[in-house]
């Protein structure tokens, strides 16, 4: 029998585990305190699009999208400062793609507890984020087929300004004289009327319209006012069954983000449409609208705040309302995806979620994401 010294028994072990993370299903890589590359496995190099000699030779700034580096040096502080940390990012390929990845971070120190090195395991969430964004997006129709019943009401209500001013067109045309003012007066107020009606209707099709389309991307100058103006708009059927107060105190031209208007809106649409069920057969039934400034973590940020009078949330279960398909609803009345894609699209946008709760009185959701930094 052979005998295995120490040395080829090292050896072997250390081929074993560099085969193991050279295969792993996960991009791992370890970056130096500068972020040099020191390490990159063969998933790595095979999602990026990068030989593994061009990944040694790059610093890891090089790999993320350009537009969340601010939040990777954060990060990197972070992590080099706690010893691990775990963040959603976004990836550059090499050819100029973008890849969210899921990233699991921990550092590594020498005997005198200096940071030497990071090791990190990126998990490619692209399937994920399709699913999100189905899902979101299914969740937006269902939003305009609870609209659905409130629109014939909505509707007819402008159209029936048209039909009468249009009547009485149709009565002073043929009968009065132009050149009379009461007349012109009475014309011009008919026209205005259908003007006005026909503009009502043209922003109803147009806000559903746009609202049932799928999820733009592309992140863009956002007044929060608006989101919360059209989140009320396309829930105006709910919040009118509802029967409650209504109380906002946001003002147009104040708070800007930078984000898809899509999904703050849908985030808003979520936490309002949660609000009215938390006071359901509430005696008291109001509803608030707030935002204000606030420092997360040195970033200064809005808080935009929905509060409502409803029973509140347990203690115990605070934490699994935003787990996915987590619901205190009755069947039917929920999926238990609402919370959990929210928070999901705050964190996409260097936000979160946070929940405060008095027991018994109310509850307030409050979505938190980064100023504009207007340049």
């Amino acid at each position: 029998m052979t005998k295995m010294r120490i040395g080829d028994h090292d050896i072997v072990t250390a081929n074993i585990y560099e085969i193991l993370l050279d295969n792993f299903p996960d991009m791992i890589h370890s970056v130096d305190p500068d972020g040099n590359i020191l390490y990159a496995n063969r998933t790595a190099s095979r999602i990026l699009g990068y030989t593994n000699e061009e990944l040694l030779s790059m610093n890891i700034r090089e790999v993320y999208a350009p537009e969340i580096l601010p939040a990777l040096e954060r990060g990197f502080k972070e992590l080099r400062r706690d010893g691990d940390k775990t963040v959603q990012s976004l990836l550059r390929s090499k050819d100029d793609g973008r890849i969210p990845v899921e990233i699991r971070s921990f550092s590594i120190y020498d005997d005198q507890g200096r940071f030497v090195r990071t090791f990190s395991i990126l998990r490619d969430i692209r399937q994920l984020k399709e699913l999100q964004n189905s899902l979101v997006h299914a969740g937006r129709l269902a939003a305009i087929g609870e609209t659905a019943s409130g629109v014939a009401h909505d509707i007819n209500n402008p159209l029936t300004v048209i039909v009468l001013s249009a009547d009485a067109l149709l009565r002073e045309l043929p009968e009065g004289s132009l050149e009379d003012p009461a007349t012109r007066r009475r014309l011009i107020s008919a026209a205005t009327g259908i003007r006005r009606a026909a503009s009502s209707i043209e922003r109803l099709s147009t806000h559903l319209r746009n609202f049932s389309r799928g999820m733009k991307e592309k992140h863009e100058r956002v007044d929060l006012f608006d989101s919360l103006s059209d989140a009320q708009f396309i829930l105006s059927n709910k919040l009118m069954k509802h029967g409650g107060q209504v109380t906002s105190h946001v003002k147009k031209g104040i708070h800007f983000i930078s984000g898809c208007p899509n999904q703050i809106e849908q985030v808003f649409i979520n936490l309002i449409a949660n609000a009215c069920d938390a006071m359901e057969n509430r005696p008291q039934r109001e509803l608030t609208l707030a935002v204000s400034p606030v420092d997360r973590e040195g970033v200064p940020c809005w808080k935009c705040d929905v509060t409502d009078t409803g029973g509140g949330v347990p203690e115990h279960l605070r934490e699994d309302i935003f787990q996915s398909f987590f619901t205190t609803k009755e069947k039917g009345k929920g999926t238990g995806l609402g919370l959990s894609i929210s928070r999901s699209i705050a964190k996409d946008h260097g936000g979160d979620i946070l929940l405060a709760v008095q027991t018994g009185v109310g509850s307030t959701f409050s979505l938190v994401l980064p100023m504009l930094q207007e340049s």
